[in-house]
């Protein structure tokens, strides 16, 4: 190498070495200033949002429930009560062989949101197609079948195995959501509720002027104990005699007295419970009195999401092998979805590896 290379080499490293003796100290000058400030609070919020994504991605899934092939995680504390009428097509004063349980005519499910504050129903058609567990009257058998949501009451060996078939039946239609407890009480005894009630108030849906000449479709009245009987109880003869328009005079029916106990229980905090214990010995329940003094206290202080129904499709069958045709509803795997979401606030799972 030439001298005159060498002496530009050596004069090329002098000057990287002043830049870099220079840029050390810029930083010295600013230690302890704004910019390390800023340094210092980026740290942080880095720090602090990777501690929330951990905290997040520990946080565990109080349940789980499986909708169509995919799973659903809930995080909220839910409570889930099953609200059974039963008709008068069986014979649940017998025992033992003589004992046949009540077909379930109405079906409604509450979901009490204890950590978002908020409740609400899911209205269940009787004649949903679903998966029902045929066991004898001593509660045995493994056997099943896709039959009406309805018959799933009619097995067992008394009223209480009927119930948990019941429950039992509704909860692997909703993809196996656990129900708290359930109330049973006959059709028939509905007068004795909306007595306690002073009538509900309804704009009749469907003329039932045959049974009553006051019952005028389009007339707003204040349904007397007998009335209120026939609007959620009959359905042939009236309209196009079909359960999913009963079930709307049953919804609007629920609203109507869900709301005049509500006033009842501002007036007197123990009317529920009252209630409750003067017809005991009329319904099947799991459900204690302390329960549902808490149930009712959840109401009063939560928010409601409103009476909900699975769409679906209906259709005419022989499911039950009876050879005898009955209405079949078969709900669409979007509703129960959709429907079940709303209610428990459903989060859908990644892909599992």
């Amino acid at each position: 190498m030439h001298k005159k290379e060498k002496i530009k080499l050596f004069f090329l490293f002098l000057g990287v070495v002043a830049v870099m003796a220079a840029f050390w100290l810029v930083l010295r000058h600013f230690e302890g200033g704004v910019d390390a400030k800023m340094t210092d609070e980026f740290l942080i919020d880095d720090t602090e949002q990777m501690e929330a994504e951990a905290v997040e991605a520990d946080k565990s899934p109080v349940g789980t429930i499986k909708l169509n092939g995919d799973k659903y995680d809930y995080y909220d504390e839910l409570e889930t009560y099953l609200i059974i009428g039963t008709d008068a097509s069986g014979n649940e004063s017998g025992t033992g062989e003589e004992y046949r349980g009540n077909m379930a005519d109405f079906l409604l499910l509450m979901v009490v949101d204890k950590t978002a504050n908020e409740y609400g129903f899911l209205q269940l058609n009787r004649d949903a197609m679903t998966e029902v567990n045929l066991i004898s009257r001593d509660g045995s058998g493994e056997a099943t079948a896709e039959i009406q949501l309805c018959t799933a009451h009619w097995y067992g060996g008394d009223s209480e195995m009927s119930c948990e078939n019941t429950v039992t039946a509704v909860s692997k239609m909703l993809g196996g959501i656990p129900i708290d407890g359930y109330y049973a009480m006959n059709m028939d005894d509905i007068p004795k509720l909306n007595q306690e009630v002073g009538g509900v108030e309804v704009t009749l849906e469907e003329d039932f002027s045959d049974v009553d000449s006051a019952m005028v479709k389009g007339t707003t009245l204040t349904l007397t104990d007998e009335q209120a009987y026939h609007y959620i109880h009959d359905r042939y003869g009236v309209g196009d005699e079909k359960n999913t328009s009963r079930m709307k005079r049953q919804k609007q029916y629920m609203k109507g007295l869900m709301e005049k106990i509500k006033q009842k229980v501002k007036s007197e905090p123990t009317f529920l419970n009252k209630v409750f214990s003067k017809y005991k010995k009329e319904a099947t329940t799991n459900i204690s009195s302390g329960k549902l003094s808490r149930m009712a206290e959840a109401m009063n202080a939560s928010k409601s999401k409103g009476t909900l129904v699975l769409k679906g499709e209906n259709k005419v069958g022989q499911a039950l092998g009876d050879g005898i045709d009955h209405a079949e509803f078969y709900p669409s795997c979007e509703s129960l979805v959709e429907v079940m979401t709303k209610l428990c606030n459903l989060q859908k799972r990644q892909n599992e590896t």
